[in-house]
């Protein structure tokens, strides 16, 4: 079988690919897979490490980007679909994906008008209009949100979660259990500035002299985090950026966060209760979504950006740092966690791609 996973740009995008190309590739080694990226996308670094194939073509926003660099976007992803047809007609694969970001308009919304078998991935609650456009076209839409029927063709729609990367999978079912108390600290690869200047006093003010703390700040506010949490006489391993994100996961009791897509599935496959306080400025507001889906299941705590001070944070710390509060919301957290997605996306690609 012969794939194309078009997309990237950022973690959330790449790391689902990722898990559903090593999928494909365990199950037969000689199934071929090709990514479809951009020369700036951080899928670059990540796929090379992994040995996996990339090429390039054109592609670029245009919703929220001012007139000029809309226009530019919409003539850069045209130039995308002429690019991708070449490179289908040389390929030829038996299926095309699209896993988010502006890179698989063109390849996908191509494939399709080949008369190429196509799917997307939609990994969160409000898809972007890249995928709303797509989900026109392709045949399968793999979501990880029931919300996605108010988006989609219903009888498009498959609930599958969002792909996860296999060492964090391994963790699946595992409880720590040593002490003190440990809470992860994360705002994505780049960090969060509200967390990382709310959560060290947020965490003082709550009392609990026992915590011990790992927290990823990004490179710009590494050692002002390091000074406050040392200040404030609390136990914490401050890191710019965590390479073993699967270690501290393990290591971890609650997690205090962003919600993206990547760490919704990641914390619901791992059943890690959390405080989630979502980026205000995610297009269509989606990580507000995403985390709202959480808080309604009972599997997270949700503390709106602009709210997020250290007073409320520590308000909603004295929920959460309750051992049967903490308890409940990991079987919740657990009840949400689709830690087959790959799985589950492979066997459909498979079928539709006419390989038994």
């Amino acid at each position: 079988m012969k794939v194309i996973i078009a997309g990237g740009g950022t973690g959330g995008h790449v790391f689902p690919a990722i898990s559903i190309a090593e999928e494909i590739a365990r199950r037969d080694p000689g199934n071929e897979i090709l990514f479809v990226g951009t020369k700036s996308g951080l899928e670059n670094e990540l796929l090379g490490k992994r040995g996996f194939k990339i090429r390039h073509i054109s592609s670029g926003g245009i919703v929220g980007k001012g007139i000029s660099k809309s226009l530019s976007g919409f003539f850069s992803a045209a130039k995308g679909v002429v690019e991708s047809a070449s490179l289908i007609r040389e390929f030829k694969p038996d299926f095309v994906l699209g896993v988010g970001g502006y890179v698989s308009g063109p390849l996908v919304l191509s494939a399709s008008l080949l008369n190429v078998p196509t799917a997307i991935c939609e990994q969160n609650t409000v898809p972007g209009l890249t995928n709303r456009i797509l989900g026109r076209f392709v045949k399968r839409v793999f979501a990880s949100f029931e919300g996605s029927y108010n988006f989609f063709d219903r009888k498009k729609v498959m609930l599958t979660g969002n792909p996860i990367r296999q060492e964090i999978l391994q963790n699946v079912g595992k409880v720590n259990k040593s002490e003190p108390l440990t809470c992860l600290v994360f705002g994505g690869s780049q960090g969060a500035r509200k967390l990382n200047s709310s959560v060290p006093e947020a965490l003082s003010l709550t009392g609990h002299k026992d915590l011990y703390v790992i927290h990823q700040t990004g490179r710009g506010d590494l050692q002002s985090v390091k000074d406050a949490y040392e200040q404030l006489g609390i136990s914490a391993e401050v890191i710019a950026f965590i390479d073993d994100m699967a270690g501290a996961y393990a290591r971890s009791d609650f997690v205090i966060g962003r919600a993206g897509a990547g760490t919704v599935a990641e914390i619901t496959a791992l059943g890690k209760p959390s405080l989630l306080v979502p980026f205000p400025h995610a297009t269509h507001n989606h990580q507000y979504e995403n985390a709202r889906a959480l808080e309604s299941a009972g599997a997270a705590l949700l503390v709106r950006d602009e709210y997020a001070e250290p007073k409320r944070l520590a308000r909603a710390l004295d929920i959460l740092l309750n051992k049967d509060k903490l308890n409940s919301m990991a079987e919740n957290a657990c009840k949400l966690g689709r830690p087959g997605a790959a799985a589950e996306i492979v066997d459909e690609i498979s079928k539709m791609a006419g390989v038994t």
